[in-house]
């Protein structure tokens, strides 16, 4: 400020304001700010002056106009920490030093290549009174308190800050407009919007495409133009209704007999609804269509769909495989006999069985022709669950029951509630985990670990294991109550040894589904195959089955199966592994067909090579059984039949 300012009186100051009034009024935005900061740094006499937006995130100041030595300094922003500048915003009030700025703030670099010596800083306050931007101005020399001068700094502040409320109001407004815009642009149904003689004055996208027309074909015409006779005096009777409400049901849904029509001339049926409002003392209508001719076909579609899956569902329970079981002999049909009589019933199930003879599939096709086909068939493997953990995985727990429970979780009885729950190797469980499942058994309910309140569910069990459950009960391995709860209905899977030809029948299904899968062509089975399936007496059953026609569909590139491979297993030793030789000291001929005694003499020798490299050790991830690709079970079944001796690992 300059010394002399303390001679101005009212005639002059009046002048300065005019000039003020004068050199902005014609301006908005970014250019008003640009006069306005050249302005009051000549007003003021002082080096410089700028007015902000402050970016709180940031704790930042951004220049919407700086003048500085008679220019304009473009794309300034700084961050207020060490500035005066941080006084003006974080107290929320004008700042004025009159000199030793630089002394003041040390840390404010901007200061000396200025030789800034005072300052005068407001904020720019929104209605709600947060700090929305700032003014300020600079100069090389002292500046001496002088309340006229800081009054005219207080007029340019508040010209500031209603033209920086103006900016923000109208941001806030073309966003508003924006997301209505988007909103109205992006529905699906379509939307017209209609004047008190309801002709369109607009229309969104959707509503171009369902009367196949440009917005220009349609604004300005009346409403006539696109329904029918009759469904336009509806929307005619509507409207006059509307205008008797009160505002807020001034609404009504419009659904009779109402037909639209298009701009080709024809016609769909459709639903709508029709509302009221005003805009500036003028009367407008929103009439939102939308064409349920599809969704009327989509409804016929999904009434065909749900009679047909119903038929399917009824044949497929009708078939003798019942879903992925397949079989021809008498002790499969005694069990497809069994699923079909038990499955509509709720009795507990016991599938027994050797492994790998399909005791899920089983379970499967029960839950499918069962009453609680449409609810889920939860699957649990009782040897695959850790001791420690299989309580909580059975029945749940709440948030701290033990160690590491940070959350409360569902038990698989509360996710088969309503459905059926398979316990695969059911003869796995503890025995203190028997008796609580011996209560949901009995009285349908279960405490989850550390509640202290009953869970009540509707599930029904079917269990299944190849154990002798009634060994374990007599070596009190098993609760007899639980078997006895658990063996309702038993259901055995009989071997596939025990099956005759239907192991020939499942191979082929194993060829064609591989053949599918990894895009090969294959001759069909050769009776020479098929006599060597069924010499094979298969202790894996139908998964060993499965592995072998696996592996042989991968050695084969089109023309006959190399079954005799795969059965062999050469192809499961690695390469540090040296291949059995045959009893003749050779390697097979892989065109030669082997007899049973040889396939025995090749596996035997395979399974004692794979055994040595393995120290003796049958299972785990050092294992023979890993290394040959096979079940440890089916390896323990093998070695024991072709009677190996080996040393414990």
């Amino acid at each position: 400020m300059q010394p002399g300012m303390h001679e101005h009186d009212s005639r002059e100051d009046l002048e300065i304001l005019q000039l003020v009034v004068a050199g902005t009024a014609a301006e908005t935005g970014s250019d008003f700010f640009r006069a306005l900061v050249k302005n009051l740094a000549a007003t003021l006499g002082t080096l410089g002056a700028w007015v902000t937006e402050y970016l709180p995130e940031e704790q930042k100041l951004r220049a919407l106009a700086m003048w500085l030595k008679g220019n304009f300094v473009e794309h300034y922003e700084y961050r207020i920490a060490g500035t005066a500048c941080q006084r003006v915003v974080e107290n929320r009030t004008l700042i004025h030093i009159p000199e030793r700025l630089i002394e003041l703030f040390p840390r404010d670099d901007d200061l000396v290549p200025l030789q800034a010596v005072s300052y005068l800083g407001a904020p720019l306050l929104d209605t709600d009174g947060s700090v929305i931007g700032h003014i300020s101005v600079l100069d090389d020399k002292p500046m001496p308190r002088d309340e006229r001068a800081i009054s005219l700094f207080q007029i340019f502040a508040a010209r500031a800050t209603a033209e920086h409320r103006r900016i923000r109001v109208e941001e806030e407004v073309r966003a508003h407009e924006e997301q209505l815009s988007t909103l109205l642009e992006t529905t699906m149904d379509a939307i017209l919007v209609l004047d008190d003689q309801l002709r369109v004055v607009r229309i969104n996208r959707a509503a171009s495409r369902l009367f196949g027309c440009t917005a220009e074909d349609m604004v300005g015409e009346g409403l006539h133009e696109f329904l029918m006779k009759d469904s336009a005096a509806h929307v005619v009777a509507f409207a006059r209704t509307l205008g008797s409400q009160p505002p807020e049901r001034q609404q009504c849904w419009v659904s009779q007999d109402f037909v639209a029509r298009r701009w080709d001339h024809s016609v769909f049926p459709a639903e709508a609804t029709l509302s009221r409002f005003e805009n500036r003392g003028r009367v407008f209508f929103t009439l939102i269509l939308r064409n349920i001719d599809e969704r009327m076909e989509a409804q016929k579609q999904i009434q065909f769909l749900t009679q047909e899956a119903e038929y399917l569902r009824e044949a497929v329970r009708d078939l003798p495989g019942q879903g992925d079981l397949l079989g021809r002999s008498d002790c499969m049909q005694a069990v497809f006999d069994a699923i079909q009589q038990v499955a509509p019933t709720e009795t507990t199930v016991l599938i027994t069985g050797e492994t790998g003879t399909g005791k899920e599939l089983v379970a499967r096709s029960i839950h499918r022709a069962s009453g609680r086909a449409k609810k889920p068939l939860v699957l649990v493997n009782c040897a695959a669950v850790p001791a420690n953990l299989m309580e909580s995985e059975f029945f749940g727990h709440e948030r701290g029951a033990f160690t590491g429970a940070a959350t409360r979780r569902e038990g698989r009885f509360s996710m088969a509630d309503g459905g059926t729950i398979f316990l695969d190797e059911v003869g796995e469980l503890p025995l203190e985990l028997q008796s609580k499942l011996l209560r949901v058994l009995q009285e349908g309910e279960f405490e989850p670990l550390g509640s202290a309140h009953a869970v009540k569910v509707s599930v029904r069990v079917l269990a299944a294991t190849n154990r002798d459950l009634k060994r374990m009960v007599a070596d009190s391995k098993f609760r007899e109550d639980l078997y006895f709860r658990l063996n309702v209905f038993p259901i055995h899977v009989p071997p596939l040894r025990e099956r005759g030809r239907d192991v020939e029948h499942i191979a082929g299904a194993f060829v064609q589904r591989f053949a599918r899968r990894m895009g090969k062509r294959v001759d069909l089975l050769t009776d020479d195959q098929r006599k060597q399936l069924r010499a094979y007496d298969w202790p894996g059953n139908v998964r060993e089955l499965q592995n072998v026609i696996e592996r042989a569909m991968i050695l084969t590139n089109g023309g006959p199966l190399r079954l005799d491979r795969a059965m062999a297993g050469f192809t499961s030793l690695p390469s540090s592994v040296p291949a059995a030789a045959s009893p003749a000291g050779a390697l097979p001929d892989p065109g030669r067909v082997m007899t049973l005694r040889e396939l025995e003499g090749v596996e035997r020798a395979n399974i004692l090579r794979a055994l040595e490299c393995c120290g003796g050790r049958v299972s785990g991830e050092a294992g023979a059984a890993r290394l040959l690709g096979m079940p440890p079970s089916t390896l323990s079944s093998r070695i024991k039949a072709l009677k190996i001796q080996r040393s414990p690992a």
